[in-house]
């Protein structure tokens, strides 16, 4: 039992991919950019490389100079608090306080004044001078050098406040005192260095001291000292710059000039508020129990390390994203281009081996009709005139064909102008069915033309518009498969003059409608039996129409044939006969894309 043909058509359609690997543009174009894409993209690998190491790299930079900073600053605050303890109290020892050597005390003093200016007040007491607490400040420097004892004021408030305090704290017998105090209404915090009678510390019998006032500590000298540490700081190029904040016992943020206050850090260091060196902790009293501790932080605002290295590397980043866009819309479009090119060549190739098939063919039978009526052969008059007949067809179709590629030729070169007249549209394709009936008969084609009475005229050139109407009748022959039916109209509609042609045989694929008005194109070898013609048919429509102001389109479906139909515009007012008017495409060799909408 055969199988019916269109059934046949659909067992051995090609599937997309399958048609995708048979193109050899395709093919090509994959190959070329392959090629391609593999050089950039090794690129863009080590590009990126480049990029993650520079981000590391920078990100262990920012870390080392905030860890820097923060050790720095914490050693710089520790020495500047531990100085009045050094180069002061126990500068002036035992020797010099019992009794004063006042000279000595002075200058130490001095120098301690000028070395910590957070210091506001420096004491000395000697039990050879009970009721004399002596106090030396910056007004004490306003005093004459030689007057040396005018510089040591009395105190008694402080005597009366302190002392008691201070002797309390001596029965600890450490050398160190340190404590709070509100002096004259305001915190301070007092240290004092004390001396004792023996070793075994049974009794204070001197002491060396100073205050530092709370609250100009927290806003004069360490905004200033945290200000200056910054201006040392080289700080990174294209980065956020570093900022550093100092944190009291309470939480209260102590911060440089025009700074503010970091909410995220990348390093923290902490220190007692201690004027000695905190290894001598264990012995003071009462700092071991009472101490405040502070806190040094820094880091580049409110940004960790992680997104400023991200964000420092982002534009790099989208300039690389954009570059490799670029880069693949480049290569896409020389792809296509290539594709295109090999699609052409390929193209043209069947094309010559088609025409070569179809002028041979002809040919051929017009050679062996031809010297069978020479050599007398033929003894029936009826078979001489079917042999004149067949001789006739095959020089049409050998004509028709040399006229196409004639036309193309001049059409691409631009040199094809329409001289167009007004006609009756549907005379001419009355005309161009009688020329072909020879050809319908012969294939055993059934033509049925329904041409609507009174059609308006329009402006055509006579020859290239029953050119276009007899390849669509060939065109429709030749896809027909088993059909043999083909219907012609001629009507009005929608301000055109339409000439649709259809058929009821394989019809052409809504991706393949969008390729057959380009030059040397054909539909797939498994849709309609192999490449029929030169390519040239459709193409030489779609040309004629632009050329007369109009279109042709097309309606199609996979085995239910295809309408083909001219679209000629009627012009706004009746015409007469006068003189032949020029017209063209306006467009030099240019093959539609896509197909016209029906």
């Amino acid at each position: 039992m055969s199988t019916p043909a269109h059934e046949r058509a659909a067992t051995t359609r090609p599937t997309v991919l399958g048609h995708l690997l048979h193109d050899r543009g395709i093919r090509f174009a994959a190959g070329l950019a392959v090629v391609v894409a593999i050089p950039v993209a090794v690129l863009f690998y080590f590009q990126v490389r480049s990029l993650n190491d520079l981000e590391q790299t920078s990100a262990v930079v920012l870390r080392q100079l905030s860890g820097d900073t923060a050790d720095a600053m914490t050693r710089e605050i520790e020495n500047a608090l531990k100085r009045p303890h050094i180069d002061i109290l126990l500068r002036t020892n035992l020797s010099r306080t019992e009794p004063p050597d006042y000279a000595f005390i002075d200058a130490a003093f001095e120098e301690g004044l000028a070395g910590s200016p957070f210091i506001e007040e420096l004491w000395l007491w000697s039990e050879t001078h009970a009721d004399d607490w002596l106090v030396y400040d910056h007004r004490s420097l306003l005093e004459p050098a030689d007057a040396v004892e005018r510089r040591f004021r009395r105190a008694p408030e402080r005597l009366a406040a302190l002392l008691p305090r201070v002797r309390e704290l001596s029965a600890q017998k450490r050398a160190i005192v340190a404590f709070p105090a509100t002096v004259d209404g305001r915190q301070k915090y007092i240290q004092v260095q004390m001396r004792f009678e023996s070793i075994a510390r049974e009794r204070m019998t001197s002491f060396v001291g100073f205050s530092v006032d709370a609250e100009r500590l927290r806003t004069e000298f360490f905004p200033a000292l945290l200000e200056a540490r910054l201006a040392a700081v080289q700080q990174p190029t294209g980065f956020p710059p570093l900022q550093l904040n100092l944190v009291d016992g309470h939480g209260r943020p102590v911060l440089p000039a025009g700074a503010t206050e970091l909410r995220s850090f990348v390093d923290e260091r902490t220190f007692p508020l201690v004027f000695f060196d905190r290894e001598l902790l264990e012995y003071a009293a009462p700092y071991e129990q009472q101490r405040e501790t502070w806190r040094v932080r820094t880091g580049y605002g409110d940004q960790t390390i992680a997104a400023i290295v991200d964000a420092s590397t982002r534009p790099q980043m989208a300039v690389m994203i954009l570059l490799a866009v670029a880069m693949a819309f480049g290569v896409f479009l020389v792809a296509g281009a290539a594709a295109r090119e090999v699609r052409v060549a390929e193209l043209k190739s069947n094309f010559v081996a088609s025409v070569s098939h179809d002028l041979k063919t002809p040919l051929a039978l017009i050679q062996l009709f031809a010297e069978t009526l020479e050599l007398g052969r033929v003894r029936s008059t009826e078979r001489t005139v079917e042999y004149y007949r067949i001789i006739n067809s095959e020089a049409r179709k050998l004509t028709r064909l040399i006229e196409n590629i004639l036309d193309f030729s001049r059409m691409e070169a631009g040199l094809r102008p329409y001289r167009t007249v007004p006609a009756d549209v549907g005379a001419l394709t009355a005309q161009v069915l009688s020329r072909m009936d020879n050809q319908f008969s012969q294939n055993q084609f059934t033509v049925s033309a329904r041409i609507e009475p009174d059609l308006p005229r329009v402006l055509v050139d006579h020859d290239a518009v029953e050119q276009a109407i007899e390849n669509l009748l060939n065109n429709a022959m030749k896809y027909s498969g088993e059909s043999r039916a083909i219907e012609v109209d001629v009507r009005r509609r929608n301000g055109h003059v339409e000439v649709a042609v259809t058929d009821h045989g394989i019809g052409i694929p809504r991706r393949e409608q969008k390729k057959i008005f380009r030059k040397f194109y054909r539909v797939d070898r498994e849709l309609g039996g192999g490449p029929q013609g030169c390519g040239l048919g459709l193409a030489i429509v779609d040309h004629t129409m632009r050329g007369h102001g109009g279109f042709v389109g097309v309606d199609s479906e996979p085995e239910r044939g295809s309408t083909f139909t001219l679209h000629f515009p009627v012009p706004a007012r009746d015409i007469a006969d006068g003189e032949p008017h020029e017209a063209h495409s306006g467009d030099r060799g240019r093959a539609a894309d896509a197909a016209r909408p029906a």
